[in-house]
């Protein structure tokens, strides 16, 4: 069985599977958040590994190839955060071992971090023989989860390669990686699919309204997906109507949204507030075409610093989002301030 590869990921995947030999002993996959980073990187590991030496897409027949779909390849390891699900496609865009049980009270707290141990426990699997006489994949993702320490013990494997072994690592924020990092890999941009065939393939999956959701997304297909749902449309559709509208309580309306989900509010606000900045110099929309009149209306009149103060006080929020703190109080100060940002009218 084959990784079911998405549309836009084919030609790519090809083009490096046919440089055989001569791939490097590193690649660092970037690109858009939820555009399927990750699954690209297991294809590739899969393919490299299947038993036709991989200069094609995997056979999805072999012995190999088996393995690998069972989870169980010996020349195959994944490293990821332990706090992450395997089938998370944010480290799909981007999973820990399972421990001895323990009472839920003395559990220890999973790690957002790829941590210098299990840098340290693959030095076998990276140094000893392959069990087939092939490649060697380590996938590790994302890779702006290493600590400190394990990127730097990463470091020395990337220094001193094993033959025919390849290490890839995802991102989707190449900003947060070690400059001697990003040094030591080949970068391989993952391009963001044309919006004509992340439309065609979310119709394909059963979207209704593809091109809003993906407009929704930022362009990213497989987060698209999510925002599809008509749980999330109608959460989002209500609090867009809060911000559309220039009478509207945002007191009332943090009592409202205070138990939705925090990453979910910030997106809709920023992709808002975005939006309204575009519209004011090009008359476009980009994020919410399902309200481009209510965004024209107030990008018509507001004054541009201050909604410029007001996303930079957004971005500050956002870092902060999963820190404790209450739910209400930060949803009246951000709705608040919004109403201040866009009712500042441009000065005569």
């Amino acid at each position: 069985m084959t990784i079911a590869l998405l549309p836009w990921q084919v030609a790519p995947l090809q083009d490096l599977l046919a440089r055989g030999d001569k791939l490097p002993h590193a690649l660092l996959l970037y690109g858009q958040r939820g555009i399927g980073k990750v699954l690209f990187a297991r294809a590739m590991a899969q393919s490299l590994l299947c038993e036709t030496r991989g200069e094609r897409l995997a056979c999805g027949h072999c012995a190999a190839c088996g393995w690998f779909s069972q989870g169980n390849h010996p020349d195959f390891r994944e490293l990821i955060p332990e706090v992450l699900g395997a089938d998370d496609d944010s480290a799909a865009d981007e999973v820990g071992e399972v421990g001895e049980a323990v009472p839920a009270a003395k559990e220890k707290k999973k790690s957002k971090f790829i941590t210098i141990d299990q840098i340290r426990n693959i030095g076998d699997f990276m140094t000893l023989s392959t069990h087939r006489d092939g490649r060697r994949v380590l996938l590790i993702h994302p890779a702006e989860a290493l600590n400190a320490n394990a990127a730097n013990a990463l470091l020395k494997t990337l220094e001193e390669p094993q033959p025919r072994t390849l290490i890839l690592l995802v991102t989707d924020q190449m900003g947060r990686l070690l400059a001697t990092l990003k040094s030591r890999c080949q970068r391989v941009l993952l391009a963001t699919p044309p919006a004509s065939v992340a439309v065609l393939w979310l119709a394909e999956q059963g979207v209704t309204t593809p091109a809003v959701a993906l407009a929704g997304a930022g362009g990213a297909p497989l987060a698209a997906l999510d925002f599809a749902g008509s749980q999330y449309q109608a959460e989002r559709l209500a609090f867009l109507e809060v911000l559309a509208s220039s009478e509207a309580d945002h007191l009332a309306a943090a009592v409202t949204f205070e138990k939705s989900e925090l990453a979910n509010i910030m997106t809709w606000l920023q992709t808002w507030v975005a939006d309204i900045a575009l519209a004011h110099f090009t008359g476009a929309v980009r994020h919410h075409q399902d309200h481009h009149a209510a965004i024209a209306r107030v990008a018509a009149r507001v004054d541009l610093p201050a909604l410029f103060r007001y996303e930079s006080q957004l971005r500050a929020a956002r870092r902060a989002i999963h820190h404790p703190l209450n739910p209400r109080l930060l949803l009246e100060h951000l709705l608040l301030s919004y109403s201040h940002a866009t009712r500042a009218m441009i000065p005569a």
